[in-house]
């Protein structure tokens, strides 16, 4: 957003903002931007206007220590007459709605447009003539971020209804029985879920392996196309992903390379079309079952054995669409390469900017950013080009990462040739309709090449930023389960969380280690169904991210705790934040960057300590998507019962405090009260769905308080990164921020109130001062920090 703002203020004929931070001045600013607020006759011309405003006052009201640039905020307002009549009722409108949406009167989780706008009429909001909607006002205001984010499916399936089955169960009013400890230190001792594959026992391994021709011969191959992947042993089962999601689609020429002969007895055994890679090329050695680790050795090796296969396809007058096993099908992406029988080779990006969202390829000039090659479609006329990749790769004692030499072959010049759509003597090779459809030369001028749009060959980081939601009509092709966090715990997750995962069926019949009794999800939401609105509202600032993150973590919390009382694993609700999440400096977003703010469904890696889960995963929760999957058993899903929890909150039962003892007996089978409900749930629902869940933690006896706090203040991530003097400026969610006085992970203990703190350090964000005019680019202000006596 900084960014952003600093180039329009460039483009403007400006030079970029330079601003110090003092603490009066930052003062200032927010007494005039609130006063500006309060006359919104004078200021805006409708509310649109006004959330404009608001989202340009990000450095005003943030506080002086963020240290934004201001010029983007001295530029003339274009202010019409005729719109000044409307401002007051636009602004009362927004306050109507805001308050609805507060008290719960206004569901906005879970809903579509559409039908928010048909309950906008029935609470009698009039539309606004003249706008490029109905209630565009409305919907555009950054709190329509709760309505659905439907995650990437296939077509002809249900969407998720929060509530579930059939509405809530009564409940009996608590009687305030006393509460006695529940936890010992063996509910957080260590225990990883293993997959029925894992558990088999080592295959015996075949003394003539398959070679690519005989898995060639076991596939049908139409218009002369073949699909590949390939994986080891450690990635069995993202190759077994990949598979699955190509069989949901229909698409059977599919073939999958072992990297091992462990991994190709069980791609066998799974009924795959498989070989054994490096039989071609005669090498003996391959890189082997283990986890290689990016720029290692193997990794490089790896990468080797890919574009061999890319090489070995192409030569059989082969079509060849080649993806990492990370980069799963969500739909048939043959159909879009077909409209352009021209290009020899279609391949996507790392690019992070707004990609283009008409449906057709991104702009060739997009060729002089790093492209990714977890997805390629090459025609047999990329062979050169297959050929050069592979030798250079091969050439003995240069181990070389295959993607920065495939970069480097496509931005070659060789000869006064052209690359991408610059000018060149060569570019007569382009024809108009070439050219009209964005196609660009590459690798000496040799070949035609076109740069997949990210907005539909999508990355972690555009489904993160919105992108992968704005093409009209159209569902994305694929998935790269790249810009994120975590490695191979943080590819799960996401794909999970995407519908996109393949998991056998006891991962929806049960738990992990004790959680035998199913699962427990938040029904209303959580957060989510009463958001504090004003979260959600521009100014974005580290603070207000942070505070975002925590308030919805407090619902998290208290889910995981009942969740384990009850024997159930929990259900992540899901989450809303601000600021992304990167290695590096930045102010809300990466720079260069475009992304929708609030992030919509913030990712399960951006705010958990996936690692440390990893080893306790009877605390992992499911992705929020998983009681509407589509794997999920029939029998499971049916097996749902809602309750509120309304009456267990303190000081709202008529028969006494409530208790966590209360709690948990009225939800714990054998119940009478959930013994037969008007679908015919049985008492001990698979999936019991909770609102109005009351505060768990403080509920608790003090030893569980204690027992909970000392192992699950590893659970959290953090944020990554703000400014900071040390490049340290990364800060650590946490679980237990409401509570006063408490100690964090790093045994800083806060006595008056939780603050930003960076790193690992006492060192306060309010405490700095962030000089532009003395930064080293762009992006990046000059932080001096003073100490700050205040206790925390």
């Amino acid at each position: 957003t900084v960014v952003g703002m600093r180039r329009a203020s460039v483009a403007d004929g400006g030079a970029p903002a330079q601003r110090g931070g003092g603490q009066a001045s930052g003062i200032q600013r927010l007494v005039v931007a609130l006063a500006v607020l309060v006359v919104l006759g004078v200021a805006g011309t409708n509310a649109r206007l006004v959330m404009q405003f608001m989202a340009n006052q990000q450095a005003t009201i943030a506080g002086a220590w963020q240290g934004e640039p201001t010029a983007a905020l001295n530029r003339p307002s274009s202010v019409s007459t005729g719109a000044h009549a409307r401002a007051g009722r636009d602004a009362q409108t927004i306050r109507r709605f805001v308050s609805k949406v507060r008290s719960g009167e206004l569901h906005l989780l879970g809903e579509t447009r559409e039908h928010l706008q048909a309950r906008l009429r029935s609470l009698g909001f009039e539309p606004r003539p003249g706008d490029s909607g109905p209630y565009a006002d409305l919907l555009d205001l950054p709190i329509s971020s709760l309505l659905r984010n439907e995650a990437p499916r296939e077509s002809g399936t249900g969407a998720f209804t929060p509530g579930g089955v059939g509405g809530e169960v009564p409940l009996p009013a608590p009687v305030g029985k006393a509460t006695t400890p529940l936890f010992t230190t063996a509910d957080f001792a260590q225990f990883t879920r293993q997959a029925s594959w894992e558990m088999e026992e080592k295959p015996a391994v075949s003394s003539t392996p398959p070679t690519l021709d005989d898995a060639l011969a076991k596939i049908p191959k139409p218009n002369n196309t073949v699909i590949a992947t390939f994986v080891n042993l450690k990635r069995f089962d993202f190759g077994l992903t990949w598979v699955r999601r190509a069989e949901k689609l229909g698409l059977k020429n599919v073939v999958v390379g072992a990297l091992d002969p462990s991994a190709l007895t069980k791609l066998s055994a799974a009924g795959v079309a498989t070989f054994l890679m490096g039989v071609s090329a005669q090498r003996s050695t391959l890189p082997g079952a283990s986890d290689y680790g990016w720029n290692s050795p193997n990794f490089k090796k790896m990468g080797i054995e890919k574009v061999q296969l890319l090489h070995d396809l192409l030569s059989r007058n082969l079509s060849a669409l080649l993806m990492d096993a990370d980069a799963v099908l969500i739909s048939n992406p043959l159909p879009f390469f077909a409209r352009y029988p021209e290009a020899d080779l279609l391949v996507t990006t790392d690019y992070i900017g707004a990609p283009t969202t008409d449906g057709n390829l991104d702009l060739p000039a997009h060729m002089h950013i790093t492209m990714n090659i977890g997805v390629i479609f090459a025609k047999k006329t990329a062979g050169p080009l297959a050929s050069a990749w592979l030798k250079r790769l091969s050439t003995p004692g240069q181990l070389s990462w295959d993607q920065n030499v495939f970069f480097e072959l496509m931005s070659s010049k060789k000869g006064g040739a052209a690359f991408a759509d610059h000018p060149g003597k060569l570019q007569e090779r382009l024809t108009p309709a070439m050219k009209e459809k964005r196609l660009g030369l590459a690798f000496d001028a040799t070949i035609v090449a076109g740069i997949l749009p990210t907005s539909l060959f999508c990355t972690g980081f555009t489904f993160v930023s919105g992108y992968c939601n704005k093409v009209k009509n159209q569902t994305p092709f694929t998935f790269h389960a790249c810009w994120l966090f975590y490695e191979a715990l943080g590819k799960r997750v996401r794909l999970r969380s995407l519908r996109l995962w393949h998991d056998d069926k006891s991962y929806y019949e049960r738990g992990d280690g004790d959680r035998t009794q199913g699962f427990l999800y938040l029904a209303d939401g959580g957060w989510l169904a009463r958001p504090s609105v004003e979260l959600l509202t521009p100014p974005f600032t580290v603070d207000k991210h942070m505070r975002l993150v925590h308030e919805q973590l407090v619902h998290v919390r208290s889910g995981m705790l009942l969740a384990a009382a009850l024997k159930r694993q929990f259900v992540m609700p899901r989450m809303l934040c601000l600021y992304d999440k990167w290695w590096a400096e930045h102010n809300g977003t990466i720079p260069v960057a475009v992304m929708d703010q609030p992030i919509q469904d913030c990712p399960m890696d951006h705010l958990l300590n996936l690692q440390y889960l990893d080893k306790h995963q009877q605390w992992l929760p499911r992705q929020h998507t998983f009681v509407d999957h589509d794997d999920m058993p029939t029998e499971v899903k049916a097996s749902r019962v809602n309750v509120s929890l309304s009456a267990f909150h303190p000081n709202n039962s008529s028969r006494g405090q409530p208790s966590f003892a209360d709690l948990v007996d009225v939800l714990s089978p054998p119940a009478a009260h959930l013994a037969s409900t008007p679908n015919g749930h049985p008492s001990a629902a698979r999936i019991l769905g909770v609102s109005n869940i009351p505060d768990v933690f403080r509920m608790l006896h003090k030893d569980d308080q204690t027992t909970f706090q000392s192992a699950a203040k590893h659970f959290t991530s953090l944020m990554c990164c703000t400014f900071s003097p040390k490049l340290n400026g990364h800060i650590h969610y946490d679980l237990f921020w409401d509570i006063i006085p408490h100690e964090d992970l790093f045994r800083r203990t806060f006595t008056k109130e939780w603050v930003p703190l960076f790193a690992e350090t006492r060192q306060r964000l309010t405490d700095c001062s962030f000089d532009w005019s003395k930064a080293r680019d762009a992006a990046h202000p000059v932080v001096t920090c003073g100490k700050d006596p205040r206790p925390i």
